[in-house]
Parts: structure tokens; C-alpha cells; sequence
């Protein structure tokens, strides 16, 4: 998990502006924990697609008036950025270990004990590690540009919430 902070200046620190941030935060499915006049804890349900609100990508959020300081304090992490990661990994592990079982039965079938005929014992082996990587490594790069780009999203999300908290004090 990545922690993400953020602040902004109000000239009027009321209690209306941690209120109308808890409001966005709550209509997206955040759960208070812990809140007082000036400080409020949320967990969140945590983004499982993209096509979701950015600002479920942090798991838990800090909201505090501090002076004339409106701060946040978030981590972000979710199970997406989870599944993201673990997907090329277990496809590549899962390849690898179909082509180890396929190296024992052709050359249990040919009678040439471990691999194929074309590459027996531990040349099989390089071969199955080979296939592995072949397929898990372009899926580890892409799955860690789609995390960094979620994580990018998501704070860029939380710092319009503070950004539009800000507008709402000024209003006031």
C-alpha cells in the first residue's frame, strides 16, 4: 500500500467543510469509522474496476482541519491493483506447469523418460522456464502500468475532493 497526502487552504475552517467532503465520500460507499468536530476516519469498499469511481482506489481516508489547513491522509491500494499483479503470474506459473506435465507424458510416451525427443532432461526444463517467462513478463509490465495508472487516477480524485470541499467553504 502507497499512502498519498494532500492539503488545501480554507479561510473559513467550519465543520461544513470536513461535512461536505464526508458527503462524496460516503455516497461512494466509504464507511465512517471515527469522526469528531474536526477529524473523520472512512474505510472503503475498495475499487475492483475501472469503470468505477477513482476514489474507491483508496482504502482508507483521513480528513482533519487543522488551522486553516484542510489535510488528507489517504492509502491507496486495492484489489485490483492485487488482481493486476498476481494475473501474469499465475498464467505464466500455470503455462509453465502444463508444459512441464506435457515434457513427463510425451516422454514417458516415446520411451525417452523426462522432456520430448527434440529436448530431453533439464533442456526441457529451460524450455518450460523459457515459455514462463515468455508469457508472464509482458504481463507484468503491462499490469504495472495499469497499477500506476489506477494509483494516478485515484489520487488525482482525491485531491479534486479536497479541491471542491475548498470551493463548497468558500460558498459558505
Amino acid at each position: 500500500m502507497r499512502t498519498f497526502t494532500t492539503s488545501a487552504t480554507i479561510p473559513k475552517p467550519t465543520e461544513d467543510v470536513l461535512q461536505a467532503a464526508l458527503v462524496i465520500l460516503t455516497n461512494n460507499g466509504f464507511a465512517i469509522v471515527a469522526r469528531d468536530k474536526y477529524n473523520a476516519v472512512l474505510t472503503g469498499p475498495g475499487l475492483n474496476s475501472t469503470r468505477q469511481n477513482p476514489l474507491l482506489g483508496a482504502s482508507k481516508i483521513t480528513l482533519a482541519i487543522d488551522g486553516d489547513q484542510l489535510k488528507l491522509d489517504a492509502e491507496i491500494g486495492s484489489a485490483l491493483e492485487r488482481f493486476l499483479k498476481w494475473l501474469p503470474l499465475s498464467v505464466g506459473l500455470g503455462t509453465g506447469l502444463l508444459l512441464l506435465f506435457q515434457g513427463l507424458l510425451f516422454g514417458y510416451k516415446f520411451g525417452v523418460g523426462f522432456g520430448v525427443p527434440q529436448a530431453q532432461g533439464w533442456t526441457w526444463l529451460w524450455i518450460c522456464i523459457g515459455g514462463v517467462l515468455f508469457f508472464a513478463l509482458p504481463g507484468l509490465v503491462l499490469s504495472e502500468m495499469m497499477s500506476s495508472l489506477v494509483k494516478g487516477n485515484t489520487e488525482v480524485a482525491l485531491t479534486n475532493l479536497i479541491s471542491n470541499a475548498k470551493q463548497i467553504s468558500n460558498a459558505v
